[in-house]
C-alpha cells in the first residue's frame, strides 16, 4: 500500500523502496481504532466530508468506474482529484475509507474489501461470473429442450404433408 497521495512525489532511494520504509516525518499517521476519527475534531471531519460521497451508492458508482481490484490509496486519489489538499486531509480521507466506509460496504456485501492489504474488489465481478455460468447452463438446457421440440415439429409437419400427398394421389387415382 502506498499511503501517500498520487501527486506527492517522494525522493526515496532504491534501498528505501525495496525495504518499504519511507520517511514520513511531519505527517500524522492514522490507525483504525474504534469508531470515528482519531483525536476527532470537527475541522478534520469537515475536510474529509468535503471529499467523501454523501451516499454509499455514489461511492459504489465511483468504484464501478474504476478497474478493480483497486487500493484504498487509489480510491482516495480518485475522490480527491483534481484538488490537492494537504497530506493530512488526504490521510484523513484514506483513514475514513479504510476504517469505516469500506468495511461497512464489505459487511453489506456490496464490495469485497481486504482491510489488511487495503484492496477493494467489486462484488459485482463475482456476481457477473456467476451470472455468466448461469447463462451458460440456461443455454445448454434451452438447446437440450429445443432440439427435440424442433424434431417433433418437423416430423409432424412431414407427416401432415405426406398424408396430404397420399390423399391427393388416392383421390386422383380412384375418382374418375
Amino acid at each position: 500500500m502506498r499511503l501517500t497521495p498520487s501527486w506527492l512525489r517522494s525522493d526515496t532511494s532504491a534501498e528505501e523502496a525495496d525495504s518499504g520504509v519511507y520517511d514520513v516525518s511531519g505527517v500524522t499517521v492514522y490507525q483504525c481504532s474504534g469508531n470515528g476519527f482519531p483525536n476527532s475534531d470537527t475541522q478534520v471531519e469537515s475536510r474529509v466530508d468535503a471529499y467523501l460521497p454523501r451516499s454509499d451508492e455514489r461511492l459504489l458508482a465511483v468504484l464501478e468506474s474504476m478497474e478493480t481490484p483497486v487500493t484504498v490509496d487509489e480510491i482516495a486519489d480518485q475522490l480527491i482529484e483534481p484538488a490537492r489538499p494537504s497530506i493530512d486531509t488526504w490521510a484523513a480521507v484514506h483513514q475514513h475509507l479504510q476504517c469505516e466506509t469500506l468495511p461497512a460496504l464489505d459487511e453489506r456485501g456490496d464490495i469485497d474489501f481486504n482491510q489488511t492489504d487495503g484492496i477493494v474488489e467489486s462484488a459485482a465481478a463475482d456476481t457477473s461470473r456467476r451470472t455468466l455460468h448461469s447463462f451458460t447452463f440456461l443455454g445448454l438446457v434451452a438447446i437440450t429442450l429445443l432440439v427435440p421440440l424442433i424434431a417433433f415439429v418437423s416430423l409432424s409437419t412431414l407427416t401432415a404433408v405426406l398424408v396430404s400427398l397420399v390423399t391427393m394421389l388416392f383421390t386422383l387415382w380412384f375418382v374418375p
